[in-house]
């Protein structure tokens, strides 16, 4: 089915979500895998249905098919890991009630065990010793930078900015290259990230869509996170998969036997076709949002 989402020409898009779909890959990039033992995952727009709601579909009707392939991916012992850019505060009650206890927050910034038992902190070019990273961001400015120069094309993600750690939360749409060399220039260390689209408006924005942008410690991210985490954990890239919607998401590609890339991320983001098409390990899945999400796991693990 077509989605609505704003991005370029849909038949356009379908004709490549079928060329990089699992029809067309997954047959020769399954015989590069091995038993899948951890399963990196994105929330918003990947994991979660509308509204954050796990059990709704992108035509809002109840579905039970995301829970039936998590919990059977639990029972086999596989690992699922969130990572997200909500805090650790926000994913540890998520991870707790659909039952998953490693989590990984803020873009990369946390890595978090056993639901807080052990967390290892990455502030990236900031520095480890760095005792409050979201105050020494706050501190350089660069907040209020971005927000005075992009007057009405940014703004904090409320209320859920209020609620962060170590990593401010805007929502708005700017060019992202364009903030980033003047990051470079004014407040070297830190980046403004991507990470996707909100299926939201703004009343005091005028903008024609809006997307999540994290401001964040160069040197750190999701994948490097997960790599780390692959890394102490003991997990080949060949038994490790990720799920996502994003660009920021994509680079799992580089990090995991395979990247599962659902449906509606490519139809937000067009630009990322050319992307799409230069990694073979990315397959893009028929479904959108959670039903995207449970069939990526259906395939690489419970099949």
């Amino acid at each position: 089915m077509a989605a609505p989402f704003a991005g370029g020409d849909i038949s356009e898009l379908e004709k490549a979500a079928v060329e990089f779909g699992p029809a067309s890959r997954w047959p020769r990039m399954s015989r590069d895998m091995d038993e899948v033992r951890v399963v990196y995952t994105d929330l918003d727009g990947t994991m979660m249905g509308p509204l954050g709601n796990f059990v709704l579909n992108i035509r809002r009707e109840y579905t039970l098919r995301p829970a039936r392939a998590l919990v059977e991916a639990l029972q086999g012992g596989v690992d699922v890991v969130p990572v997200s850019g909500r805090s650790g505060r926000q994913l540890r009650e998520t991870a707790r009630v659909l039952g998953m206890k490693n989590y990984i927050a803020e873009l990369g910034v946390e890595m978090v065990y056993d639901l807080g038992d052990k967390v290892i902190f990455d502030a990236g070019a900031l520095g480890n010793e760095c005792p409050d990273l979201f105050e020494a961001i706050e501190r350089t400015g660069a907040a209020d930078f971005i927000l005075s120069r992009y007057e009405r094309r940014i703004e904090y993600h409320t209320p859920w900015s209020n609620f962060r750690d170590c990593t401010p939360l805007f929502r708005g749409l700017v060019d992202i290259e364009e903030v980033n060399r003047l990051l470079e220039e004014g407040f070297p260390g830190l980046v403004l990230v991507d990470n996707g689209v909100l299926p939201r408006t703004s009343p005091t924005l005028d903008v024609h869509e809006l997307r999540a942008y994290h401001l964040m410690p160069k040197g750190v991210s999701k994948e490097k996170a997960a790599a780390e985490d692959m890394r102490r954990r003991g997990f080949a890239r060949s038994e490790a998969i990720a799920i996502g919607d994003s660009e920021a998401d994509l680079a799992f590609a580089g990090e995991v036997g395979a990247f599962f890339l659902v449906r509606n991320g490519l139809y937000s983001n067009p630009h990322l076709v050319t992307a799409v098409s230069r990694l073979e390990n990315v397959i893009v899945t028929e479904g959108f949002l959670n039903e995207g999400w449970a069939e990526a796991v259906e395939l690489a693990v419970l099949a």
